[in-house]
């Protein structure tokens, strides 16, 4: 039998080990057990890391270039030698000297507290490492890109709904499958939309459960395994980095293994500099250190993501009149919402042309039009907000705290769904003004939904042509491909239709006014979160409704038109050209 024959089949039974790693996991830390079931989990955990070393010594026997193979294995080897470490440190010590009955009180003597918790830390290693293999297999199976994406959504999608579901998620046990499945959607798709009090109805565990998925959500599935990937130096193949060149726009194959690493660093460093900035910030909150720094976490990636979610049950009203924290959150919800071409040209990376950076401008098309469309309509917003609800919901308030409101309700409307002002209050040529806001969303490559700036840009730009008698698109003069202008005209009108045919179903399955329903549609088309307060109580068929439009909102309509649509083909032919009236 040939070494390749070997691996694929030990392949095949590593995958299913991993998924008893991950129920054994799963049961242990999502229900409550008594003493004899979880020996027998950590059993379990002991033998699947044993199968793994037995796997790892077969691999390493076949491997040709040994040195390579260990450097692809080095986080299992560092904690293989921390278990080893620590095994050898409680034989040494046990009864001698002061030390030991100093660890002894502490449990350091504990087997079963000490090593087993290294060994699930090596456990979910080798889950990634085995979901990196999975995601290498699928990519070599002839399957869309955009297919592949929308598969990997409702994988992690499933995953959190069913941790969402344990006993130990919740404070009363569980919650309804439908409302775990709505809760894993909207964290998924960085909505924000809830049916539970994020920070009343689930427990820390829950909590963590959903900053994961909106982690992973953010971020994306495939660009995380292909992350570890890289990390792990297992590479990456062709047709995973076609998946993620379409997901992520990025430009050339070549160089996506190290925009991905300076993607994933981006992420990290701000949004580890959010939250000292919000931990620092939020002293006047109360809570110990630990639930602070946890709120400050949640609260940092949620807005870098765009999510929306929030612990505080009134969102962030509590902050209205805080300029630091709005500063802070803002500045998150902007650049996450910028998408990571844009982030990444920013920080200056000049564009590629023909394989060498342009000489020209630091900042390609793409880039100046979304930070076009952004500055713009963050002033729109922040104007129109300030002129409709002066009289309104600000009325009495210092013009100060007025204009802060405005423009925290301006940007978060975009992409996030914060809100410090009560939604369900404001007037109705608001609530217009803020729909038009989230239809259009954030900036492609990114964690917003919508239709995206640079679409609307687009589409902006080819009216302006049209009324100035131009026959192409032009913009920072640069002309635009008229199959770019088709893209964009069909992504516009695809997102009329998502929410048109949302809002059609719902005002079917509910009565409720036409005003709640089609904010309701339109923030979770544009993967806001903003709400008028109706979601918790809609039926289940509703639900399933605002599901599949946050899901169609997040991957974006022409990424769902690719995955059911046929393969191009060329035709061979051509038809007469034949004229219609338009207007």
């Amino acid at each position: 039998m040939d070494r390749e024959r070997i691996t694929n089949r030990l392949s095949r039974v590593m995958l299913a080990v991993a998924g008893v790693a991950a129920v054994s996991l799963i049961a242990e830390y999502g229900f409550y057990l008594n003493p004899s079931q979880f020996r027998v989990l950590h059993l379990i955990d002991i033998a699947v890391v044993g199968l793994f070393l037995m796997d790892a010594v077969v691999r390493f026997s076949l491997a040709r270039r040994k040195i390579a193979f260990l450097r692809a294995r080095w986080p299992g080897l560092v904690i293989i030698v921390l278990i080893a470490a620590q095994i050898a440190l409680v034989a040494m010590l046990r009864g001698k000297g002061w030390l030991a009955p100093f660890l002894e009180v502490r449990s350091v003597f504990s087997l079963a507290k000490g090593y087993i918790i290294v060994l699930q830390g090596y456990l979910v290693v080798l889950i990634v490492g085995e979901m990196v293999r999975l995601n290498r297999r699928l990519a070599s199976y002839r399957i869309k890109p955009a297919r592949t994406v929308i598969f990997s959504f409702l994988f992690i999608i499933l995953v959190g709904a069913l941790l969402l579901s344990t006993p130990r998620a919740t404070p009363e046990g569980g919650i309804p499958v439908v409302d775990a499945l709505f809760t894993a959607t909207s964290s998924v798709c960085v909505t924000g939309l809830v049916v539970r009090d994020t920070g009343r109805d689930f427990t820390r565990l829950g909590q963590g459960v959903i900053l994961g998925l909106i982690q992973i959500g953010g971020l994306g599935l495939i660009t995380l395994t292909a992350f570890f990937a890289i990390v792990m130096r297992r590479g990456l193949g062709v047709r995973e980095s076609l998946v993620l060149r379409g997901m992520m726009t990025f430009e050339a194959i070549g160089r996506i293994g190290r925009t991905l690493r300076y993607m994933i660093a981006i992420t990290f460093f701000l949004e580890v500099l959010g939250a000292v900035l919000l931990y620092a910030l939020g002293g006047r909150s109360g809570g110990t250190i630990g639930d602070r720094l946890f709120t400050s976490v949640f609260h940092s990636i949620s807005a870098f993501c765009n999510a929306g979610f929030s612990l505080f049950s009134t969102s962030f009203e509590r902050y209205a009149g805080d300029i630091p924290v709005n500063l802070v959150m803002t500045s998150l919800i902007i650049i996450g919402g910028l998408g990571f071409p844009v982030i990444m040209n920013a920080f200056g990376r000049r564009p590629l042309v023909a394989g060498r950076r342009s000489t020209t401008s630091r900042w390609s098309l793409h880039t100046k039009l979304v930070v076009l469309m952004t500055v713009s309509l963050l002033v729109l917003g922040t104007v129109g907000f300030l002129a409709l609800e002066s009289d309104g919901i600000l009325a009495g308030k210092p013009l100060g705290e007025k204009l802060l409101a405005s423009y925290f309700a301006s940007v978060t409307a975009r992409t996030a769904g914060f809100n410090t002002v009560r939604t369900a209050w404001l007037g109705l040529p608001t609530l217009f003004l803020l729909a038009g806001l989230m239809f259009i969303g954030g900036s492609p490559g990114g964690t917003a939904g919508g239709v995206k700036t640079s679409t609307f840009g687009v589409v902006f730009a080819s009216m302006a042509s049209m009324f100035g008698g131009k026959g192409r698109v032009e913009l920072f003069k640069r002309r635009i491909p008229d199959r770019i202008v088709r893209e964009a005209l069909v992504v516009v009108a695809m997102g009329i239709m998502v929410v048109s045919c949302g809002t059609f179903v719902l005002v079917i399955f509910e009565d409720l006014t036409l005003r709640e329903v089609l904010f309701e549609v339109v923030s979770a088309f544009g993967t806001v979160g903003l709400s008028m307060g109706i979601t918790p109580g809609l039926s289940v068929a509703a639900k399933l409704t605002l599901m599949m439009i946050m899901l169609t909102g997040r991957i974006g309509p022409l990424t769902l038109a690719l995955a059911i649509g046929q393969r191009q083909v060329q035709s061979l032919y051509d038809y007469p050209e034949g004229r219609v009236v338009i207007g």
